[in-house]
């Protein structure tokens, strides 16, 4: 169900814009010296006791607050011997945590996912980073080159990487803003599969609207895209991106012919629907 909500959300003008604001705590270099994909036995310690907490303590407490039902966990069943070398999950960036709605969604797994490099200076910085956060980082070519490294090593390894092609969290927009097309020129370039999931929402009802005013969340899981390998490289990023796009709208029950459904990926052309 296309739900969309009453509440009142100042969403930025540009699309990729980050609506929060983080509380600077600490400066890290993001150069081309950072470790962007931590190794050694301390950083496969830490990551099964995150995985021991996570299960079944925390994504129980954020299933209940935001009453998340997982849609579509046949189609990772399906395809597992395609998906058995690694792949790529990609979502729409609706809150805070949703990022724990994608876990729920992949479980077992733990994936590594691309973030923010402000929120990794911030009050969750040593959180993110523990949970697989890779900062991405701006103004440093040569550390733009050690972070892709360390990303098509990840995927050469077979693990698993979740990306918010949006680019920045916005609170429960229901409408799928541009993707950038970055994630989908590691999937072709590196031939792995890109998994879509979409999350929607309900509206709370009964007794659970004295818990909160916003919307319950769906988790929908699609089937893996896969590239076009008759297509020279530019042209399977492109098909795969629009792929991508149209089948999160239709997870969001958003189709072609709707006013909200979009086909146009310029960011600097997108108008906010809310």
């Amino acid at each position: 169900m296309y739900y969309r909500h009453n509440l009142t959300y100042d969403y930025p003008e540009r699309s990729d814009e980050h609506m929060i604001k983080v509380k600077h705590l600490r400066d890290t270099h993001f150069d081309e010296n950072y470790e962007y994909m931590p190794k050694g036995f301390w950083n496969k310690f830490k990551r099964v006791l995150l995985w021991i907490v996570l299960n079944p303590l925390v994504l129980t407490v954020v299933k209940i607050r935001h009453g998340v039902r997982i849609f579509g966990r046949k189609n990772i069943r399906k395809h597992k011997a395609a998906l058995k070398g690694g792949a790529i999950t990609i979502s729409n960036h609706v809150f805070m945590w949703d990022y724990l709605c994608v876990l729920m969604a992949i479980h077992p797994r733990l994936p590594y996912y691309m973030a923010w490099k402000t929120n990794l200076e911030g009050p969750n910085g040593p959180l993110i980073s523990w949970t697989g956060g890779i900062p991405i980082p701006t103004d440093n070519r040569r550390a733009m080159v050690k972070f892709q490294d360390a990303i098509g090593e990840l995927l050469k390894q077979g693990k698993w990487l979740h990306v918010f092609p949006e680019g920045s969290m916005w609170y429960y927009y229901p409408d799928i803003r541009p993707f950038k097309k970055g994630v989908f020129k590691y999937a072709v370039k590196c031939d792995k599969p890109v998994l879509p999931i979409a999350m929607s929402f309900r509206p709370r009802k009964g007794i659970f609207k004295l818990f909160g005013k916003t919307p319950y969340v769906d988790v929908h899981i699609g089937e893996p895209l896969f590239a076009d390998k008759d297509l020279s490289v530019p042209d399977a990023v492109d098909k795969m991106h629009a792929e991508a796009y149209h089948v999160v709208q239709e997870m969001c029950d958003i189709h072609p012919g709707d006013p909200t459904y979009n086909t146009n990926q310029k960011i600097a052309e997108y108008k906010k629907t809310m």
